[in-house]
C-alpha cells in the first residue's frame, strides 16, 4: 500500500469518528480493487443501478438521470442519449414503476434560459464519459460544458468547466424527480449561497391509497445548503407558471432557481451542496463537517479509500479480467444499501408514525432504503453477515426502532413517512432472524420477540381489502393465522405465493423463540412453517391456489404467469419449490427425494428458472437436498458465466438493493444461504480457483475463510472432493460458526459429475 493511500485512509477513518457512536470499519490493507468496478455494469436493460459517486452505505448517490420513458424507476439508462442533470439522492437497483428518489437536481447549462427538463436536457455520448468508483464525469454537448461528480456521505461536489459565454448558469430544479413533486422552496441567500428544500412523494400510488388525514405515506422533504466556488452575477427563480428574475426566494410545486456567470473558455465553477432529511441548517452542518475544506481531488480520493476498505474484505485469485470485474462491481453494489441516514451530530429522520420527526440515535446508526425485504433478505443481508458484520446489529436496531414508531416491522424500508406496504411475506421477520441466529444480538430483545409476534398474528385491518389482501397488507392475514392459508378471495393475485412466504416467516420466527427458550413459542411456530402443505395438491404435484372453502382454484396451469394466478412475480413451477426451510418435507410431498429431483430436472430442462428474479434464486442448490450436488455445480456455475457480463447490460435483471448483485457473490465464492435464519451455506461449485475471505477481527476468531478450487477451470467444473481445514468434508453445506472460526474449505475440482455429495 503506498504512502498516498494511508494518508487519505487515515484521514477517511478519522472522518468516521462521530459525536453519537464511534464507527471503525474493518480496513484490510491491499491493492486498489477499485480498478475492477466498473458502475456502467448493469445500466442497460433491467439493472437500474446507480452510476455516480458514492460512499458505502452513503445517504447522497449524486448521479446523472438521463431522460426515461414516463413513470419508469431508472435514473440512468444506457441507451439514453440526453442528461437532465445530476441529483443527490437515488435508490439502488429498483423494479416497479412511478416510484424513485432523483431529487435536488443540478444542471450547469449556457444559452437562453429554460426551465423545463425536456427543453434543457443536453446530448451526451459515452464516448465523452466516464464512471469510477468515487468519480462520474461526462461531456454535455448541447452546452460544451464538462461535468464532474464526486460525493462524501451526506453531500455531493459538482465541477463544471465552461466554455466561454456570458450566458453560463446553473439550474436548481427542486420539482424533479423519479416519484412526484408536492412543492418545494428556495433561498438566495448570498452571492455565492443558495438554501433550500423539496418537498415529494417517494410512491404516489401508495399516498392515494394509504394517506389519511392525520398521516401520509411516502412523504419525503429533502434539504439541501449549496456553497459556489465564484460569486453569481444574476440570479433568480422559476416555477411551472413562470420565471422571477432577480427573486430571492419562492416556494411552491415544481420550484427551482438559476445561478449565473459569464465564464471565459475552460472557466471551473464548483458547487459543494450538503443534503439533509432534517433541515436546511443540518444540511449546512453536513456540508460544513464533510466536505467545505476539501479540494474536489481529496473528496475523491477519500471516496476510493472508503470503497477499498470494503473490497479488499474479499480477495480473489484465479479468474479472467471480467469475471474480477463482475465480482467486484457486485460487491460494489452490495455495499451501496441500506443508506446510513444518520447524520452529522447523529440527527435523523424517522418518518414510520406517518408524521415524521427528528430525532439522534446516540448509540447505534439508523440504516434504511433496503428496497425491499422480500428481495434483500435472500441474499444481500445475510452476505453481510460475512463481509460486513458492524452494521448487522444497527440494522436490525433499524427496524426495530420502525416497529417501535410505527407499529409494524416494514417490508421495505425508505426515508420517507408511513410505512411501505410493497410485495408480499413479512420478510423482515427474516432478516432479523437471520442476524440473531448469527450471534446478532446487540439490540432490545424483548421489543425483537414483541415485533416478530405482532407480524405473524396480527393484521392492519384498515387496508385489509377483500380480493388484494397482500397488496397493501402488513403483518399476517387472519385467516391464515386461522386457517393455515390464505384463500384466493383474500388476494387473487398472491395467495397461494403469500402461504409459503408466511410458513418460511414462521419458520424463521421458530429460530428466534428456540434462542430465547421461548418453548411454547416454538413448537406453535414450528407447526405453522409446516402451513405449506395446505397448498399443494397432490392431484397436480404443484403448489395451487385454494379457495376459503378448500377447493382448488380452476383453471389451474403451473406454468400460467399471468397476474391473475395466485402467485407474485412467478407461477406455481417457481413457487412450487419455495419451501427453502424444510427441503426433506417438500420432498415428502413430492414422493420422496428422486420423484423431486425429477421434478427439478423438469424445472430446468422446461426453461422456467428465472435467474433475473429473487423467487428463482435457491431453486439450482435444491440439488443438494436430494443427492445430486453435480446438478447444483452445472447450473450455478452455467448462470453466473452466462447472465452476468462486464457490459452495461451485464445483469439480468432489477439489482433490487444489491440483491442480484450478492447472489452473484455467493455463487462466485462458492456457497449459499437457501433458508436465511439458519446457519447453514449450501456449497457450489466457485467460479474462483482461490477466494480469502478477511474477517472483521472485531467480531470473528479467525482472520480469513478461504476457499479453494483445486484445478478449477471453465471444463473442470465439478467437485470431486472436499476437506474443510484438513478434515474429509462429505456434506454439502457449510456453517455461518465454521466460516466464523476461519480456515480453509479444500475443494478438488474436475471434468465429470461425482459421488461427492450423494
Amino acid at each position: 500500500m503506498n504512502k498516498k493511500f494511508l494518508i487519505v485512509l487515515i484521514l477517511f477513518l478519522a472522518a468516521c469518528q462521530e459525536e453519537n457512536k464511534t464507527v471503525v470499519f474493518f480496513c484490510p490493507q491491499g491493492e486498489d480493487l477499485t480498478q475492477y468496478v466498473d458502475p456502467m455494469i448493469g445500466t442497460s436493460g433491467p439493472g437500474n443501478v446507480v452510476v455516480g459517486p458514492s460512499l458505502p452505505h452513503g445517504m447522497v448517490k449524486l448521479s446523472p438521470d438521463s431522460v426515461v420513458e414516463p413513470g419508469d424507476v431508472d435514473a440512468y439508462e444506457y441507451d439514453s442519449d440526453r442528461i437532465e442533470g445530476f441529483s443527490h439522492t437515488h435508490r439502488q437497483g429498483p423494479g416497479g414503476d412511478h416510484n424513485g428518489y432523483c431529487n435536488i437536481l443540478f444542471m450547469p447549462v449556457t444559452g437562453p434560459l429554460l426551465t423545463e427538463e425536456e427543453d434543457y436536457a443536453s446530448v451526451f455520448s459515452h464516448d465523452d464519459e466516464q464512471a469510477q468508483v468515487g468519480y462520474y464525469s461526462v461531456l454535455l454537448s448541447d452546452y460544451g460544458v464538462r461535468a464532474e461528480l464526486t460525493a462524501t456521505a451526506h453531500a455531493g461536489y459538482h465541477r463544471y468547466t465552461y466554455p466561454a459565454s456570458d450566458q453560463a448558469r446553473i439550474l436548481i430544479d427542486l420539482g424533479h424527480s423519479r416519484g412526484g413533486s408536492k412543492g418545494g422552496g428556495v433561498e438566495i441567500v448570498d452571492d455565492r449561497t443558495v438554501q433550500g428544500f423539496g418537498h415529494y412523494g417517494v410512491f404516489p400510488y401508495l399516498d392515494v391509497a394509504l394517506s389519511t388525514d392525520t398521516q401520509t405515506t411516502g412523504d419525503s422533504w429533502i434539504y439541501f445548503y449549496a456553497v459556489f466556488s465564484r460569486p453569481f452575477a444574476s440570479y433568480g427563480t422559476f416555477t411551472q407558471d413562470g420565471v422571477s428574475e432577480g427573486a430571492t426566494t419562492g416556494t411552491g410545486p415544481n420550484m427551482g432557481a438559476f445561478v449565473n456567470f459569464v465564464t471565459a473558455d475552460a472557466e471551473v465553477v464548483e458547487v459543494k451542496v450538503g443534503i439533509s432529511l432534517v433541515s436546511e441548517a443540518q444540511a449546512r452542518r453536513n456540508l460544513e463537517v464533510e466536505m467545505l475544506e476539501k479540494t474536489f481531488d481529496e473528496v475523491r480520493e477519500e471516496a476510493v479509500a472508503a470503497w477499498n476498505c470494503r473490497l479488499n474484505r474479499v480477495r480473489l485469485e484465479g479468474g479472467s479480467e471480467d469475471q474480477m470485474k463482475i465480482f467486484y462491481t457486485a460487491f460494489y453494489h452490495l455495499m451501496m444499501v441500506p443508506s446510513d441516514y444518520t447524520e452529522v451530530d447523529g440527527a435523523f429522520f424517522s418518518g414510520a408514525d406517518g408524521v415524521g420527526k427528528v430525532l439522534t440515535a446516540k448509540d447505534w446508526r439508523y440504516y434504511t432504503d433496503d428496497w425491499c425485504a422480500w428481495d434483500t433478505f435472500r441474499t444481500s443481508r445475510p452476505l453481510a453477515t460475512i463481509l460486513e458484520p458492524e452494521i448487522v446489529d444497527d440494522v436490525v436496531a433499524s427496524y426495530l426502532h420502525i416497529f417501535e414508531q410505527g407499529g409494524w416491522l416494514p417490508k421495505c424500508t425508505w426515508h420517507a413517512t408511513g410505512t411501505s406496504r410493497m410485495m408480499t411475506g413479512n420478510h423482515g421477520v427474516s432478516i432479523v432472524a437471520d442476524a440473531f441466529v448469527k450471534g446478532f444480538q446487540d439490540y432490545d430483545l424483548d421489543l425483537l420477540w414483541k415485533a416478530l409476534y405482532k407480524s405473524a398474528t396480527e393484521d392492519d385491518e384498515e387496508y385489509l381489502y377483500e380480493g388484494i389482501c397482500g397488496i397493501l397488507n402488513i403483518g399476517t392475514p387472519p385467516e391464515y393465522v386461522e386457517n393455515g392459508y390464505v384463500s384466493h378471495q383474500c388476494d387473487m393475485f398472491e395467495s397461494a405465493s403469500m402461504t409459503l412466504e408466511y410458513a418460511y416467516n414462521d419458520w424463521c420466527i421458530a429460530r428466534v423463540a428456540e434462542g430465547l427458550d421461548k418453548a411454547d413459542m416454538l413448537a406453535l411456530f414450528e407447526q405453522r412453517a409446516k402451513n405449506y402443505r395446505n397448498v399443494f395438491n397432490p392431484f397436480v404435484g404443484f403448489m395451487q391456489g385454494k379457495n376459503r372453502d378448500g377447493t382448488w382454484v380452476e383453471p389451474f396451469d403451473p406454468a400460467n404467469s399471468e397476474r391473475v394466478n395466485d402467485f407474485c412475480e412467478g407461477n406455481s413451477w417457481i413457487y412450487s419449490f419455495f419451501v427453502p426451510h424444510d427441503v426433506e418435507g417438500l420432498a415428502d410431498l413430492f414422493g420422496g427425494r428422486s420423484v423431486l429431483e425429477g421434478q427439478l430436472d423438469a424445472f430446468f430442462a422446461g426453461g422456467y428458472f428465472e435467474p433475473d428474479n429473487e423467487p428463482s434464486f435457491h431453486i439450482p442448490w435444491l440439488y443438494n437436498y436430494v443427492g445430486a450436488a453435480s446438478k447444483t455445480q452445472a447450473l450455478v456455475r452455467d448462470t453466473l458465466e452466462v447472465e452476468f457480463a462486464a457490459a452495461p447490460p451485464g445483469l439480468p435483471g432489477n439489482d433490487d438493493a444489491g440483491a442480484t448483485s450478492a447472489w452473484y457473490m455467493f455463487g462466485a465464492m462458492g456457497f449459499y444461504p437457501v433458508a436465511p435464519g439458519e446457519s447453514k451455506y449450501q456449497i457450489n461449485s466457485p467460479l474462483f480457483n482461490r477466494i480469502t475471505i478477511l474477517l472483521d477481527p472485531g467480531y470473528y476468531k479467525g482472520e480469513t475463510f478461504v476457499i479453494e478450487a483445486a484445478d478449477n477451470s471453465s471444463v473442470n467444473l465439478y467437485i470431486q472432493s472436499a476437506e474443510l481445514n484438513g478434515q474429509p468434508l462429505d456434506r454439502t453445506w457449510i456453517t455461518h460458526e465454521e466460516i466464523a472460526k476461519g480456515g480453509t474449505l479444500h475443494l478438488q475440482m474436475g471434468p465429470e459429475p461425482s459421488s461427492w455429495g450423494g
